[in-house]
């Protein structure tokens, strides 16, 4: 049985929902000043999607009403929010 030993976690840790910070109609940059393990999202709004983005331009994802999503094992810096419409409620996770 092999050990996988070179995996780091992060000591790091970065929360934001829709009372620190709305999203708008579009992507603006959430930066998180290390580079992620994990990454959370949860579309805690009753109706509309977010969407987010690893580049700021392109979609990489929709999250419908209700939904989350877990990326795990996803180094990123930063990752970009908007909303269908502006104002949906929303949790962002990192670590």
């Amino acid at each position: 049985m092999a050990i996988i030993s070179d995996i780091q976690l992060s000591t790091n840790r970065y929360f934001e929902d829709h009372t620190t910070t709305a999203l708008t109609g579009s992507f603006v940059d959430r930066s998180f000043g290390f580079s992620s393990f994990s990454i959370l999202i949860v579309n805690d709004d009753a109706v509309g999607f977010i969407e987010y983005s690893f580049d700021g331009v392109n979609v990489h994802g929709r999250l419908h009403a209700g939904e989350s999503r877990v990326m795990d094992f996803r180094r990123q810096r930063h990752i970009w929010l908007r909303g269908e419409s502006g104002g949906e409620s929303y949790r962002l996770e990192v670590y």
